[in-house]
């Protein structure tokens, strides 16, 4: 018996093999490509919400901050605020525990005479002749003193030495330096103040 030989033509059958190689390996090829985009969006994405997170830790902290200072300030607030509570209520203290007189001369060259806002007496000077404003003025301020149930007496001399006369001025700084040896007598504590409009 004769065998029969069977030729099998592997070129055309390797042809199809390779194609089919090739569209697999492209269809890899893709499917690699949109998965190495999808993971390149993702990062991307991940790195702008990683980017947002890290404004928004920024704006979170520079708010922080904000927020301290404020609190800080509204400390410094409260606490010049409680300062200021604790000077009137002692000036309030004094106030209410001092007699205030206040000796002026005004524009005029008339004497004043005031205690605590309200006026006792105005007395005009003739540099003449003084005697009338210097022992009205001196009574005044004795009457004051002998009268007063304050434990301080604050006595404040104005004037503009622009505007003062000489003899008007020395005639109430002496009447000034009696009522202090006066007070002393007395034992009342007693503190002259001096001002000069002039210079205010």
């Amino acid at each position: 018996m004769k065998r029969r030989q069977i030729f099998i033509e592997l070129t055309s059958l390797l042809d199809v093999i390779l194609i089919m190689l090739f569209i697999l390996l492209m269809q890899a090829k893709n499917t690699t490509a949109e998965a190495m985009d999808t993971a390149a969006a993702a990062e991307s994405n991940t790195e702008q919400v990683r980017a947002e997170l890290i404004e928004a830790y920024a704006e979170q902290d520079a708010l922080k901050a904000e927020i301290d200072a404020e609190a800080a300030r509204a400390d410094a607030q409260a606490e010049r605020a409680d300062a200021l509570q604790r000077q009137l209520w002692t000036e309030n203290i004094v106030l209410d525990n001092s007699l205030l007189l206040t000796v002026s001369v005004d524009r005029s060259g008339n004497i004043r005479l005031e205690t605590e806002g309200n006026g006792l007496a105005a007395l005009a000077y003739d540099w003449a002749d003084d005697t009338y404003a210097r022992n009205k003025l001196r009574g005044l301020l004795l009457e004051q003193l002998r009268d007063t149930d304050r434990e301080a007496v604050f006595l404040v001399f104005q004037y503009d030495r622009a505007r003062v006369y000489h003899a008007e001025y020395q005639m109430i700084e002496t009447i000034i330096q009696e009522i202090k040896q006066e007070a002393r007598t007395r034992d009342i504590p007693l503190s002259v103040l001096e001002m000069d409009l002039f210079e205010a």
